[in-house]
């Protein structure tokens, strides 16, 4: 088996380095401890669940959009 092959999958994703505020180090390690996940593990996974909220926020904000000027629409026909 070749050395490339034994490497872990980790080793051919793409890596950052982040500096993290006092404190935020050790609460991270907490939760991912509690969702028994590892310390990126955690970070990686609210970082997409924020990504997704951020979406579905919008969605939701367009949506009461529509339903706000709907709402006028039919508020106008009644008087």
């Amino acid at each position: 088996m070749s050395e490339q092959a034994t490497k872990p999958e980790s080793h051919l994703l793409d890596k950052f380095v982040v500096r993290l505020p006092d404190g935020l180090r050790p609460a991270i390690n907490t939760q991912a401890r509690a969702n028994h996940r590892s310390m990126n593990g955690e970070i990686i996974f609210r970082l997409e669940r924020s990504l997704q909220l951020e979406e579905l926020y919008e969605n939701q904000r367009r949506l009461n959009a529509v339903l706000l000027q709907r709402i006028e629409e039919l508020e106008a026909r009644t008087c």
